[in-house]
């Protein structure tokens, strides 16, 4: 059975002048100002994100802020309950939790000190006592033991992170060879009449989707629903927080969608964070073209930081292409309340993940788009 936001923060948590209590993500006039205002805020704090969670799934979202006694915001944690399932994924554990946040790279409690944090967290391990169930809070850095005494951090996989210059003109791509591969694949593709536009209509998203299924399928990964893809539309294409790139081929009787990749920007960051191409067109390189213009965007438009995502230790292809831009490893971290070991590598057996993965490229798209709204209602 869900979980409920009464249920899960009925009454509140109190130390000298601060106290954590659940609020109003959506209507609250406090939190955007606070999150503009954090160093530290990610797009995936903001009500926005929350709501495209709460839309895939189901499964509600809430947030716990810390208040001082004037009553601003010291701090703020987003949050969700997860009902799970009964087997594993992969090498993923997937029992019931409450987590920060599901379906989520990374995203934890922010505040403006310790003591904001550490109440936060003490309010969220409260929380799971209370119900039975096991706390999970993704980060991508330690929490400083100071603020908590109960939670277990344990080092996760890698993301790739490219750090940005304040100008364009300053932007290189790693060593010398592996300059010569980025500019080598943009070269073939504009060669090969591809061109790279912002996506301005829902039909162009709907078209992407198709493209993700495809991608996802080849992957032999459940892919997101497009209730998800929807609520970010909706929501964060507006204000610039979400952009999708396609690449189509010009040719004498029209164009051709070959590639597209989703963009989410806030604070400092943007996140490569998800992309669908034909596999037939793989060899015209419209991911290097799409990445090169989104990452010239990144730092002309003043971000610093350009996230191409966490890679599995079974995909060193991937590894290869996110590197070859620059991009290095920085592990991430995932704190435990009880502490349960989530291990990154092992779990289904080699022949049976590859016989399994054998028959997912025969199930129809619309098939695997059902079983993964399906599957990510219980993630």
């Amino acid at each position: 059975m869900a979980l409920t936001s009464h249920q899960l923060t009925s009454g509140s948590i109190s130390s000298g002048k601060l106290r954590v209590r659940s609020i109003d993500f959506r209507n609250d006039t406090r939190v955007i100002p606070f999150l503009s205002s954090h160093p530290s805020a990610l797009i995936y704090h903001y009500p926005s994100w929350l709501n495209a969670l709460q839309e895939e799934s189901g499964q509600e979202c809430w947030m716990l802020a810390c208040e001082g006694d004037d009553g601003s915001l010291c701090g703020i944690m987003p949050l969700a309950y997860t009902r799970g399932l009964p087997f594993n994924v992969a090498n993923h554990q997937t029992k019931r939790r409450i987590c920060s946040l599901p379906r989520t790279p990374f995203v934890g409690p922010i505040a403006t000190s310790s003591e904001a944090t550490k109440l936060l967290l003490g309010a969220a391990v409260e929380l799971a006592k209370k119900n039975n169930t096991q706390l999970q809070i993704k980060m991508d850095s330690p929490l400083p033991q100071e603020t908590h005494d109960r939670l277990i951090c344990a080092e996760w996989r890698p993301t790739y992170v490219l750090a940005l210059p304040k100008s364009r003109d300053q932007l290189t791509f790693g060593d010398a060879r592996s300059r010569h591969r980025v500019k080598w694949g943009v070269q073939k593709a504009v060669k090969l009449g591809l061109v790279v536009r912002l996506a301005e209509t829902t039909a162009d998203l709907e078209a992407w989707y198709r493209l993700y299924l495809a991608t996802m399928r080849r992957n032999f990964v459940p892919p997101r629903s497009y209730k998800l893809f929807g609520s970010l539309w909706r929501d964060l294409r507006g204000c610039g927080s979400m952009k999708l790139l396609l690449a189509e081929q010009v040719h004498s009787s029209g164009k051709t969608l070959i590639a597209g990749s989703i963009f989410l920007m806030k604070g400092k960051t943007v996140f490569y964070a998800f992309t669908g191409a034909l596999t037939r067109h793989l060899t015209t390189h419209a991911n290097d073209i799409i990445l090169w213009e989104a990452i010239q965007n990144a730092c002309h438009d003043g971000y610093r930081l350009f996230d191409f995502g966490e890679v599995a230790e079974e995909h060193p292809e991937l590894v290869r292409f996110k590197t070859k831009w620059g991009s290095m490893p920085k592990p991430l971290y995932r704190h435990y309340y009880p502490y349960h070991h989530e291990r990154t590598s092992g779990g289904t057996s080699r022949k049976l993940r590859e016989a399994l993965g054998r028959a997912w490229q025969h199930v129809p798209l619309s098939m695997t788009a059902r079983i993964g709204e399906w599957l990510y209602g219980y993630l």
